[in-house]
């Protein structure tokens, strides 16, 4: 197994990339919240797919390809930062509903499978994070590199970033975490959806 070493150095670097705050934390955290435990770990699971998607890519040397045509890499961009400014205006148009408690069971909450695409598509709607994981595997990844590892690559992706973001929406779906939400729903909100907008600006405008 030692020709699979170097996948530990590629885990090691995943794994403290998916604990840097970002978009992505932001969605699941207030999906946690703001709606219910499932929906949280629906998030995550798209978050999960997300980087292992991009993981594959980054094994087949697609984000060295998306690189190198700036219009494509712009494109990318743009409608990344379309997506995150479209989720600020939701979160930030539903800031000031009350949080009802007695919602745990997700009712009214929207679908799992909402809650999963927005995890989905948040995480891949940066294209830097592409190029970010396409620089660790320049890194790390030997030349000829041995048998099954864009499938081992994909499932470590998986499971290294979904179960920080289960961590994430198990801790913060406890009821104590959603009575100090509640207090503060509107002001959290509103922080959240500043960020990401702010997040999607800089996708768009900076080139």
């Amino acid at each position: 197994m030692s020709e699979y070493a170097f996948l530990l150095g590629i885990a090691t670097i995943l794994f403290f990339g998916a604990m840097s705050p970002g978009p992505s934390f932001f969605v699941v955290a207030r999906n946690a919240l703001g709606k219910s435990r499932a929906h949280g770990l629906a998030t995550a699971v798209g978050t999960g797919l997300g980087v292992s998607i991009f993981a594959v890519m980054a094994s087949f040397g697609v984000t060295a390809l998306l690189e190198a045509v700036p219009t494509a890499f712009l494109v990318f961009k743009i409608v990344g930062g379309v997506y995150l400014l479209y989720l600020a205006w939701l979160i930030w148009r539903s800031a000031p509903q009350p949080l009802n408690p007695e919602l745990s069971d997700g009712a009214n909450h929207g679908s799992l499978w909402q809650a999963f695409s927005q995890g989905l598509f948040t995480q891949t709607s940066n294209p830097k994070t592409a190029l970010v994981i396409a620089g660790i595997f320049a890194a790390f990844m030997p030349a000829q590199p041995p048998s099954f590892t864009v499938l081992f690559i994909a499932i470590i992706a998986f499971v290294i970033d979904f179960g920080w973001y289960a961590f994430v929406a198990l801790s913060l779906s406890a009821s104590t975490s959603k009575r100090v939400y509640a207090k503060a729903k509107i002001w959290l909100d509103r922080f959240a959806a500043t960020l990401l907008a702010l997040i999607g600006l800089r996708l768009i405008l900076l080139h």
